[in-house]
C-alpha cells in the first residue's frame, strides 16, 4: 500500500510540492481518510493484498481498480459481486473526473485533485518587488469582476447530459489493447478447461459410469453457468441412465414372472450398481426389496445375495 497509495486524514495534503489525485472517503468504516494515488494502478477491496483496504462487508476482496491512462484515471470493475458505480451509473469501465463520486459496496469516495505549492524562501525585497506589491489591490479588484462575470455565465441554462449514457471517454489504445488481450487469454483458458471436462464426462458416459459423467458436466456448469453444451450432455446422461434402469426393471419383472429368479436377481443387482451412490433413490430401494422377496421365496437368508453383501461392505 505504501508504494501505490499515501493514506492521510481528510484535510491533510502531501508534504512535497506537486499535483496529486486522491480518493476522499465520505462514508463507511474508512470515513475521514484520504488516499493519494501514487502508483499507476491501485486496487480497492476488503482483501489483504489490495492497495486500499475497505472495512465494508458489501465489498469484494478485489472489487475495483483505478488506473492511470495518459493524464486520465480509469475505474474498472474487477468482477465484483455488488458492482461499481460512478455517480448514479453502474459501470464496468469508465473514466473518473474531478468531483465524481465512486461507490463501492456501502463506501462512497470523492475523486479530487489537490495542488501543493512549493515553499519558497523569503529573500531581500527589491524595488521591483515593491512595485509588484502595489499592483496586488488592482489584481484583486480585477479578480472580483472576473468572478462576477463567471457566476453570471453559470446561471445560463446548459445542456443536460443524458443520464442514460455513460460519460466514458475512450481510454488509451495501448491500455484497451491490454484489456482485450487479457480477455482473449482468459476466454482461451476457460475454453480449454471446458473441453477437458467434456472429454472426461463423455468417456465416463461411454463406460456407463453415469454419476461420474454427471459430476463432470455439473462441474462444467459451475465454471460456465448456462453453457448449452454442458446442459445438453448432462440431460443426455440422465436420459441414458433412466433408459438403462427401465430396461433392467422390465427384464427383472419378466424373469420373476417366469420364475427365473436368478435372472431377476442379476437385473435388480445391475440397478443397485448403477444407483450405488444414491441409495435413497426409490428405484434403488425397490430393487433391494425385490431381491429380499426373491431370497425369501428361495429360502435364502435375507441380504445374502452377493450385490447386497457387497453394498453393505462398501458402506
Amino acid at each position: 500500500m505504501a508504494k501505490n497509495v499515501l493514506v492521510l486524514k481528510h484535510f491533510e495534503s502531501p508534504k512535497e510540492a506537486g499535483v496529486y489525485y486522491r480518493l476522499v472517503c465520505l462514508t463507511g468504516g474508512n470515513k475521514g481518510e484520504s488516499y493519494v494515488l501514487l502508483g499507476n494502478r491501485v486496487v480497492i477491496g476488503r482483501g489483504d493484498r489490495v492497495d486500499i483496504k475497505l472495512n465494508d462487508t458489501k465489498a469484494s476482496r478485489e472489487h475495483a481498480e483505478i488506473t492511470k491512462v495518459g493524464e486520465n484515471w480509469v475505474v474498472t470493475d474487477l468482477g465484483s459481486q455488488n458492482g461499481v458505480m460512478i455517480n448514479e451509473h453502474k459501470i464496468t469501465q469508465q473514466q473518473i473526473n474531478e468531483s465524481d463520486k465512486l461507490i463501492i459496496g456501502q463506501t462512497v469516495f470523492k475523486f479530487a485533485k489537490v495542488e501543493v505549492a512549493s515553499k519558497n524562501k523569503v529573500i531581500k525585497e527589491t524595488a521591483e518587488d515593491a512595485k509588484k506589491k502595489t499592483m496586488v489591490p488592482v489584481m484583486i479588484l480585477a479578480s472580483v469582476f472576473a468572478m462576477i462575470f463567471l457566476f453570471d455565465e453559470s446561471d445560463k441554462p446548459t445542456t443536460q447530459r443524458n443520464p442514460g449514457k455513460s460519460n466514458y471517454v475512450n481510454v488509451d489504445n495501448e491500455y484497451q489493447r491490454h484489456l482485450d488481450q487479457k480477455r482473449v487469454k482468459e476466454d482461451k483458458q476457460v475454453k480449454e478447461k471446458m473441453n477437458a471436462i467434456y472429454q472426461r464426462g463423455l468417456r465416463e458416459l461411454r463406460e456407463k459410469n453415469y454419476f461420474r459423467a454427471i459430476h463432470e458436466f455439473n462441474l462444467a456448469l459451475i465454471i460456465a453457468p448456462g453453457d448449452s453444451q454442458a446442459e445438453y450432455y448432462l440431460r443426455k446422461t440422465k436420459e441414458e441412465l433412466d433408459r438403462e434402469i427401465e430396461g433392467f426393471t422390465a427384464k427383472a419383472q419378466r424373469d420373476q414372472e417366469s420364475l427365473k429368479y436368478q435372472g431377476a436377481i442379476v437385473s435388480y443387482c445391475s440397478i443397485i450398481r448403477l444407483l450405488y451412490t444414491v441409495p435413497d433413490d426409490p428405484r434403488h430401494k425397490n430393487a433391494v426389496e425385490k431381491i429380499n422377496d426373491i431370497e425369501e421365496i428361495l429360502g435364502l437368508v435375507k441380504g445374502e445375495t452377493y450385490c447386497l453383501k457387497k453394498q453393505r461392505t462398501a458402506q
